[in-house]
């Protein structure tokens, strides 16, 4: 069945359902906040600590903001102005060259961007006039609604240089799966054992990450050449694998025996966490071939952040 989300967690206009919710709470100002990168307990392989510089990027007047991808010089997310308001919807917008850009697009009432390729190709999740959640791509100004065959809900997550689109979309009877979009041709991908999947990145090599649920835990999955591996955080109480880079690196969130949110980085056989100095929790998004990463980070003072780091 699809997982819903807890009772802390806020999905952005209901567009965001089951296993790839990120939990954000309301924000009241716009900080840049240093990044502590320590390494995590248990690792399987040493690995030098990366020290990122992050910065905050905040809608202008929103009370939250969500950073999903970055080609380096686009940041593509969601916004929202009023969290507790229900006429106040998630909206796509993108961060270019300090200036912020709302996606308009046909018939939507919501919408949140979440993936941006090297083609500079955009996919996300909308909400149609009928409260349909649907998938899209953007493409040179082109809006193109993406649905899996028979689904009730279908969420774009992520989209490479060639094309090939991940996600997850709801069935008739309630179930989420993941698939992956090749030219309009849908490959179901469910984890052997699992009740519930999402795939939520994919590189240039086809590699795909994403998060899984079997009845008692989450944890994140690599997809390579049709063999799933599990990638669980040390000690982690439920792990997300979201974003992989052509390298193999893997950008995620997990959540400790506090039910506190981390983010982390997967490369060389060795998970590192990555926290912004003081916050409340981070979350990791994407890491690209340049280095570059993205996510959400709340702050001492719950006020919620979309940032980028390099």
């Amino acid at each position: 069945m699809t997982i819903a989300p807890a009772a802390s967690q806020v999905q952005p206009a209901g567009l965001l359902r089951g296993l790839l919710d990120l939990r954000v709470v309301a924000r009241s100002s716009r900080t840049v906040a240093p990044v502590e990168v320590r390494e995590a307990p248990a690792a399987p392989a040493a690995r030098a600590a990366r020290v990122y510089a992050f910065g905050s990027v905040d809608y202008p007047g929103a009370a939250q903001t969500l950073v999903f991808d970055s080609d380096g010089m686009t940041a593509v997310g969601g916004f929202v102005f009023d969290p507790t308001s229900g006429s106040s919807p998630a909206t796509a917008f993108t961060f270019v060259g300090g200036g912020y850009q709302i996606l308009s697009l046909p018939g939507a009432h919501a919408s949140i961007a979440t993936g941006i390729n090297g083609n500079g190709v955009i996919v996300g999740v909308y909400a149609d006039l009928a409260s349909a959640v649907r998938g899209f791509t953007l493409d040179g100004g082109v809006f193109t609604p993406v649905d899996f065959p028979g689904a009730t809900t279908t969420q774009v997550m992520h989209i490479n240089d060639a094309g090939l689109m991940v996600g997850a979309h709801i069935d008739a009877a309630n179930v989420q799966h993941g698939f992956l979009n090749d030219g309009g041709v849908f490959t179901l991908i469910d984890v052997p054992g699992s009740s519930s999947t999402a795939a939520a990145g994919i590189n240039s090599a086809g590699d795909i990450v994403g998060v899984s649920f079997d009845g008692v835990t989450s944890q994140g999955f690599l997809l390579r050449d049709g063999v799933f591996t599990p990638i669980v955080f040390p000690l982690a109480a439920s792990t997300t694998a979201f974003g992989i880079n052509d390298a193999g690196e893997i950008a995620g969130i997990y959540t400790d025996a506090g039910n506190n949110l981390h983010g982390f980085i997967f490369a060389n056989g060795a998970f590192s966490t990555i926290d912004v100095a003081g916050a409340g929790g981070t979350q990791l998004t994407r890491i690209k071939n340049s280095g570059v990463i993205t996510g959400v980070y709340v702050d001492a003072l719950d006020e919620q952040h979309g940032v980028v780091g390099e």
